[in-house]
């Protein structure tokens, strides 16, 4: 970033970690052995937060993942602890980061693709070119949603946006929350009040960001 030569810029884009945890649970055993290489590279030193639900690993046939969704969300501790460093180091930047740090929500390239493309391209002091923003626009409305993961296609943006919320049971989405509660506020997601303001899908669960 300091060096005379580069032009470098950041470009952070980021997703709902309720979202990114049902994606990680989905593709559970493509990720089995990643979760577990996160979980373990936790810093020792740092209090662990409780798992809400301590019989969850135990218990979670009626989840359907048994262990490999424990260890899934259980990397979503550490993932958000990581990210909430980088976002209060953009909160407050120091001077070579100033000007050359922009993050992007993955719920606004969906449902704006268009605009937030153009912000994008405008960081970097391009031009978007009309095949790029149909592009852009064609991915984010395709036909359907695709069930298997690590497949890129065309698909629905409402029912990406909302997968996680039928996907995940109340109590995983809860626990989500409270390993990701200072990220959450950052980017503008908000916390679910009862199992039926999820299920409720007219209902959005998104605000303006703090970056």
């Amino acid at each position: 970033m300091r060096d005379p030569t580069l032009d470098l810029k950041v470009i952070h884009l980021v997703r709902d970690p309720r979202a990114v945890a049902s994606s990680r649970i989905k593709s559970r055993h493509g990720l089995i052995r990643e979760s577990l290489q996160v979980v373990r590279s936790r810093d020792p030193h740092i209090h662990r937060m409780p798992f809400l639900d301590a019989g969850h690993k135990l218990g979670g046939k009626k989840e359907g993942g048994g262990g490999s969704d424990y260890h899934a969300l259980g990397a979503m501790e550490v993932i958000c602890s990581s990210m909430a460093k980088t976002l209060q180091t953009a909160l407050h930047p120091p001077d070579w980061l100033q000007g050359n740090y922009m993050v992007v929500r993955y719920e606004d390239l969906v449902v704006e693709p268009i605009k937030t493309l153009r912000q994008v391209y405008s960081f970097v002091n391009l031009s978007v070119s009309p095949e790029m923003e149909k592009f852009a626009l064609n991915m984010t409305s395709g036909p359907g949603y695709s069930s298997k993961p690590f497949v890129v296609s065309a698909r629905n943006a409402t029912q990406a946006l909302s997968a996680w919320r039928t996907a995940l049971s109340y109590q995983q989405i809860k626990q989500v929350e409270e390993y990701c509660h200072q990220p959450m506020v950052l980017l503008g997601y908000e916390r679910a009040g009862s199992p039926e303001e999820v299920k409720d899908l007219s209902r959005t669960l998104l605000r303006k960001p703090r970056l």
